[in-house]
């Protein structure tokens, strides 16, 4: 199960434990939890695939609030060709798609979803010596780390981060997730082998 925002929900997030029916198809499979999405929109249960379908664009539910400002930004600076409507339109579609289409990702505090590259990134897991240095490929990655930490989060003090906070083993699932009290959120571009990385603690 992938989704374009979201590779693999069925390891890094939540759903139900048993089958359900899903308020969109109607069918009995193992859904998304109603209550993780937010908004005014009432349903109990959705299904993967209704979900990457986009039976909640236009709706009031989403999961998620992508960081528009900075794409905006790197949509104007890489196609400068644009008009400001231009723009903004695109951002928006773009931001209505990531928020109405991707699973819920659970985490410690609220922030917003990053972009790279003109458009919102997928997230590929928890950070892990072993996930940077394998994907750091021939760069240090202590190095890699650090250049992947999104830009509203570069005032942290990244060596104590890499040497003391970030998990020496591999986070394999959610569920191992949870023994963590601090996490690393890593993402990867769609547009190239950029990779950006969110941290937050309980």
């Amino acid at each position: 199960m992938t989704f374009k925002y979201f590779d693999r929900p069925d390891k890094f997030t939540s759903l139900k434990e048993e089958e359900t029916i899903c308020d969109f198809c109607k069918q009995e499979k193992i859904c998304f939890s109603g209550e993780s999405f937010r908004g005014s929109a009432d349903f109990n249960s959705i299904c993967p695939e209704c979900l990457k379908a986009g039976k909640l664009l236009g709706s009031d539910s989403y999961s998620c609030n992508g960081d528009i400002k900075e794409l905006k930004r790197q949509i104007k600076a890489l196609q400068p060709s644009l008009s400001d409507q231009e723009v903004e339109q695109l951002a928006q579609e773009k931001t209505e798609e990531l928020e109405r289409t991707t699973p819920h990702l659970v985490t410690w505090q609220d922030w917003f979803w990053p972009c790279a590259d003109g458009d919102y990134c997928q997230f590929i897991g928890f950070g892990s010596k072993p996930l940077y240095k394998q994907l750091a490929k021939e760069k240090m990655e202590k190095d890699f780390f650090m250049d992947s930490i999104y830009y509203d989060l570069r005032d942290s003090d990244l060596d104590y981060l890499w040497e003391d906070v970030l998990p020496e083993k591999e986070i394999k699932d959610y569920e191992a997730s949870n023994d963590y009290g601090a996490l690393f959120y890593v993402f990867k571009s769609l547009e190239s082998d950029k990779v950006v990385t969110i941290w937050d603690c309980n």
